[in-house]
């Protein structure tokens, strides 16, 4: 019993001189005592002293009270989440975590609690990812919360849930979640190797870990999906997708990732599979007219007037007379003023966002138009870019093709259509040379796989029997022939 005192006092001197934030609270019993440590700020207090506290003084105001690790957990407290430790290296990390360690006089085991009570703000409604007829939950930045909403769905007794803990400082949780007889072991493996080599002091969420997940840490087209909502992290992994959530993070990550499916709406699941296509191809028209719209207007006015009605080039000729600049000048100033404009927008306070909005677009543009600075016919192309890119459902797919527009409308500017085909070919050919954990970028269109093809532009769970083919799931059927042919009889 000495030897165990000794090592008891070693421990709580350590813990003392490392950690001031620690609070102890101690219970005598006969023949020993039982110290409580934990942070009060992680800490459920209430819960501490109706659950651990008090039944461990009622216990221990017996005269014959003799306590040990095992027989505390079996039979005193009435903490749920509860374990028996006996490794000293992680008495320090527990409490640091949030929990409340119960360490005893006369054992060398010790007990962890999970009493954790970690400030956070309620299921918002969606922000970045609007839906009209989809659920309005969607996640927020602790990962408890997170993961019942995603049990609340997936009720599938073969759902895995991998923890991890990255940061050597943070020691920030990080779930990959994913369907053990759907999800494709390898794009799972691969994913979870890459969680595990992290090597940083710290991760605040999913952004930062994002980064590390890539196949090249300077790609700029991002080969993991995002969402802030929780059945559109759920449908992913009924897909055979992984998905990846972080304590700090209020955006899931999903992997593989295609580039197609960042067109691809909430609603689309919810409604008309036609009205679905419909909307799938304006997406796919905005995406263009986003990325070409100026470059077309450079290299048609700068280069290929010819390709135009006769009296529209004369028009055209005759409104840029007092134009100040040449129009590659000209479509670069308008779009960094959209940019501009655009930010603006995303940092100021809500209350003044719209007298922003109304100042930047009206008033800058009439007077610059007034003043002859810039063409109408310009400002016009660049409003009708600018709202094609809001068209694009996923926020974050779309930073890219902001960059990229730029360096479509520098080399049009310089070899004019020419220019134009280059920069689009350099940036297709980037598309298809890149894969997502070993799922090409640009499936199903190269390689080109009919059954999905159809399905990315004309989808309908009804008629889709299958998941989508180049996922390679392990099991690739939606629907159960053998148990609706059983049903009917």
């Amino acid at each position: 019993m000495g030897m165990f005192r000794t090592k008891y006092d070693k421990i709580l001197n350590i813990l003392k001189s490392k950690n001031s934030a620690i609070t102890e609270r101690t219970v005598a019993y006969c023949g020993g005592t039982v110290k409580l440590l934990y942070v009060k700020q992680l800490i459920d207090t209430n819960a501490l002293a109706e659950q651990v506290v008090k039944p461990l003084v009622q216990y221990c105001s017996s005269a014959k009270a003799h306590l040990k690790a095992q027989h505390t957990v079996e039979n005193i407290i009435y903490a749920i989440d509860c374990r028996i430790e006996s490794e000293e290296s992680k008495i320090e990390s527990n409490i640091l975590n949030g929990m409340a360690v119960i360490l005893f006089s006369n054992d060398k085991h010790y007990i962890t609690a999970n009493l954790k009570k970690i400030q956070q703000r309620s299921i918002p409604i969606p922000e970045i990812t609007y839906t009209m007829r989809g659920p309005r939950d969607c996640l927020v930045e602790n990962l408890d919360a997170n993961l019942s909403l995603i049990r609340y769905r997936l009720k599938d007794p073969n759902l895995r849930i991998d923890m991890f803990e990255v940061g050597k400082r943070t020691k920030t949780n990080v779930a990959v979640i994913y369907m053990r007889d759907i999800a494709n072991d390898t794009a799972v493996k691969e994913i979870e190797k890459r969680i595990s080599e992290i090597s940083i002091d710290c991760i605040w969420g999913t952004g930062e870990l994002q980064a590390f997940l890539q196949n090249n840490k300077h790609d700029l087209f991002p080969q993991l999906g995002t969402t802030e909502r929780s059945d559109w992290a759920c449908e992913a992994v009924i897909e055979g997708k992984a998905l990846v959530l972080a304590d700090g993070g209020q955006i899931g990550l999903i992997a593989p990732h295609t580039f197609g499916e960042s067109l691809i709406a909430c609603d689309d699941r919810y409604d008309n599979k036609f009205f679905g296509l419909f909307s799938r191809i304006i997406r796919y028209m905005a995406l263009f007219l986003h990325l070409c719209l100026s470059s077309i207007y450079v290299a048609l006015v700068s280069f290929h007037t010819d390709a135009l009605p006769s009296a529209y080039a004369i028009l055209l000729s005759q409104m840029r007379q007092k134009v100040l600049f040449s129009a590659l000048v000209e479509v670069l100033v308008v779009e960094f003023i959209a940019e501009l404009v655009r930010e603006s927008l995303i940092r100021v306070p809500s209350k003044i966002g719209t007298a922003i909005g109304v100042v930047g677009t009206i008033v800058i543009g009439q007077a610059a138009t007034a003043a002859g600075v810039f063409s109408p016919l310009l400002l016009i192309i660049v409003s009708a870019s600018l709202l094609a890119s809001f068209a694009i459902p996923d926020y974050f797919a779309a930073h890219p093709i902001r960059i990229l527009r730029f360096l479509v409308i520098i080399m049009t500017g310089i070899l004019g259509f020419y220019g134009f085909i280059l920069a689009l070919s350099l940036i297709i050919t980037n598309l298809v040379s890149i894969n997502s954990f070993g799922v090409p970028y640009m499936a199903p269109f190269a390689p080109f796989n009919p059954y999905d093809s159809v399905r990315a532009f004309l989808f309908s769970r009804s008629t889709s029997k299958k998941r989508q083919q180049f996922m390679r799931a392990k099991d690739d059927t939606r629907t159960d022939d053998n148990r609706r042919s059983s049903k009917k009889k």
